[in-house]
């Protein structure tokens, strides 16, 4: 890596490291909250995509890795909500999901580009990478939580068992998934269009 792509990667990583925390700390900005007493929309893993697609892999885990700390130390110090609070202190609910949505991003936009290198494939490439981060995050907390949690699972929905947890959550989750992969396939080709002619003309 030469030193003026690491001095890139550095001011990037700090500018939406910083955003990640503004986002988890500002009232509906991070997560916009629809029903009072269920898990908030993310709008988090917008800036994560964008890291992973502008950075690759160790931009997008790194950033991944920010969030999903930030969401641990929520869950200990200002759940809003009994799933969150019993969810997400669990370490690999909260953190893991969260990096494999930056690695997901990146591996897809670099796949996509490889193979269709024109502007148009880019932004397809981002659209996917947006939607594939996004559903990375919801299914990963969905599969660790049927992990972790089968065999108490009406503990995380009333009347579940351990052969239904799975399904119920896919259902319980739907509107969340729905809407953060629409978000995810509009603003990612959006921004990471805009970001990255700024990454090129850095480069020349």
């Amino acid at each position: 890596m030469t030193h003026k792509n690491s001095s890139y990667m550095i001011s990037v990583l700090g500018v939406f490291g910083a955003l990640i925390i503004l986002q988890a700390y500002i009232p509906m900005i991070g997560y916009i909250r629809i029903f009072p007493m269920w898990p908030a929309i993310s709008t988090i893993h917008l800036t994560v995509i964008l890291g992973g697609v502008l950075l690759g892999v160790r931009g997008g885990a790194g950033l991944g890795l920010l969030w999903g700390a930030i969401s641990l130390i929520k869950a200990y110090t200002g759940a809003t909500d009994p799933m969150t609070l019993l969810l997400f202190q669990n370490p690999v609910i909260a953190i893991l999901p969260r990096v494999a949505v930056g690695v997901v991003a990146a591996l897809v936009f670099a796949a996509f580009t490889r193979r269709f290198q024109t502007r148009r494939g880019a932004l397809i490439g981002m659209s996917l990478a947006g939607i594939c981060g996004a559903l990375t995050n919801t299914l990963l907390v969905i599969g660790f939580t049927w992990l972790f949690f089968a065999s108490r699972a009406t503990a995380v929905v009333p009347g579940a068992n351990a052969q239904n947890l799975g399904w119920l959550l896919i259902i319980a989750f739907a509107i969340n998934a729905v809407a953060e992969s629409a978000m995810a396939a509009v603003v990612t080709p959006i921004l990471g269009s805009v970001l990255g002619d700024v990454k090129r003309r850095r480069r020349r």
